[in-house]
């Protein structure tokens, strides 16, 4: 993981945490497994991110721990939208701010999984190098048989 990738995974932790706490403001009944979850995600995801400063390259336990978030919050933000209908409706500030936190963790989940990989990632396998040990550096050996 890069420094670049652990600062923006710092600064989402951070975020997901206060957004969480102005939930649990705005509708207590709505935000609390949502506070719960931005607070303890929030401090995870800073732990991540301090561990990848650290000189962690792997990302294997912040992806888990986006995919266990993203759960979480796909299940309140269907719980927000159905209750919207009841008489414990919640505003639309507090819908759209459930569906913003989605929305912020699917897209940093995306992140950790896609960005800041090499172009040859992407390529397809017949068009990769065939030996997986070699740098790539080296001249590919031509057929030397003859055509009949």
């Amino acid at each position: 993981m890069s420094k670049k990738m652990a600062s923006i995974l710092i600064a989402y932790g951070g975020g997901l945490a206060g957004l969480g706490f102005v939930l649990h403001q705005i509708a207590p009944v709505f935000g609390k497994v949502t506070f719960i979850a931005g607070l303890v995600v929030g401090g995870l995801c800073q732990l991540w991110g301090i561990a990848a400063l650290a000189g962690m390259k792997w990302r294997a336990w912040a992806v888990l721990t986006m995919i266990a978030v993203a759960f979480v919050l796909l299940h309140q933000t269907v719980n927000v939208w159905m209750a919207s209908a009841g008489e414990n409706s919640a505003s639309l500030t507090v819908r759209l701010l459930v569906v913003g936190m989605l929305v912020l963790t699917i897209g940093m989940l995306m992140y950790l999984l896609h960005g800041e990989r090499p172009a040859e990632f992407y390529q397809k396998a017949a068009t990769r190098n065939p030996d997986p040990f070699s740098s790539g550096k080296e001249p590919q050996s031509r057929d030397t048989r003859s055509k009949r």
